[in-house]
């Protein structure tokens, strides 16, 4: 087999495997949460379209092991919830060093969904953004405010998008 034809078979490998070893939690997804005698409690918010079975990579905390403030020890218990909220994770790591930590099997709870539905109107929908709510424009998907912290805040932003009645 000729390098060409080795670098070939390379590039075939199935995508989930090279998504996987490419994904690498950021240290500002990574909340101190408690620090007790021993061990620590961490939050953290996971990227967009990330899946649980991706939890059990170790090179995916690499960024996160090579910040001073947020490194995972063992016996660390860490809490991980999905982009979209719709499962939440506990895990403890097991096993951790500079460049990577591995996670105990996590406990998967599922988030149920909302019961009432975020406001939308012709032009702009409120949806949530992983680190809180904005207003979204309907025809490209652009976010249009900044970050609110509940939907009633960003229900009053999408508001103020049209313009104000005056004299009526």
């Amino acid at each position: 087999m000729t390098i060409a034809q080795t670098a070939a078979a390379d590039t075939t490998r199935s995508p989930s495997l090279d998504a996987t070893h490419e994904l690498v939690i950021d240290t500002a997804r990574v909340t101190l949460d408690c620090e007790g005698f021993v061990t620590r409690l961490f939050f953290v918010r996971l990227p967009e379209d990330f899946t649980a079975d991706q939890l059990k990579e170790p090179g995916i905390w690499r960024k996160v092991q090579a910040s001073r403030k947020s490194s995972f020890r063992q016996f660390d218990t860490v809490t991980l919830v999905a982009y979209d909220e719709t499962w939440l994770a506990e895990a403890t790591v097991v096993r951790a060093d500079a460049v990577s930590a591995q996670l105990s099997k996590p406990r998967i709870t599922s988030i149920p969904p909302r019961y009432n539905r975020l406001f939308e109107d012709a032009l702009y929908r409120v949806k949530w953004f992983g680190a809180g709510f904005a207003v979204e424009r309907k025809i490209d998907g652009h976010r249009v405010t900044s970050m609110a912290a509940n939907a009633a805040i960003a229900e009053r932003d999408l508001a103020r998008l049209y313009p104000a009645q005056v004299g009526a």
